[in-house]
């Protein structure tokens, strides 16, 4: 992430929540929280990348990349491509219904106790069919009803 962070300033100066929405507008995944963004920019900042420009509206801290982070991304380009990709690829599938199935797998694994063995199986059998469908789907194109 700490990656991202920094291809995002590279294109434009950003105070914290601006970066969390050029996230969440870019690769199309949840807006990540201050609790993640904050830290890594603090860390960028300690490591020299970025460079504090100002203080904004209600103490907004803007940010913008050195020489030294412009040289770094330069550096860890492939895994920067790499980071890209995988982001892009968790905001189409969160657009697919995956952040619908995450929070029914979290269900599920909260509930596993009390689920009486009838459920469990009937569960398992979802699970295997749905598993199956969606291999069809991505190497076929097409599953068999």
């Amino acid at each position: 992430m700490a990656l991202i962070i920094l291809d995002i300033i590279r294109e434009e100066e950003l105070h914290g929540y601006g970066i969390a929405e050029r996230i969440e507008e870019k690769y199309g995944v949840k807006r990540p929280g201050s609790g993640l963004i904050y830290p890594i920019l603090s860390d960028l900042k300690r490591k020299g990348y970025v460079e504090l420009v100002e203080k904004g509206k209600r103490d907004k801290k803007t940010y913008r990349i050195t020489e030294k982070g412009k040289g770094h991304l330069e550096e860890k380009k492939e895994e920067l491509e790499n980071a890209k990709k995988m982001l892009f690829a968790l905001g189409e599938f969160s657009k697919l219904g995956g952040r619908e199935l995450i929070d029914a797998i979290k269900l599920l694994m909260e509930n596993m106790d009390a689920l009486d063995y009838e459920r469990k199986e009937k569960i398992g059998k979802v699970l295997r069919d749905s598993a199956r469908r969606i291999k069809m789907l991505v190497e076929y194109g097409e599953f068999d009803e």
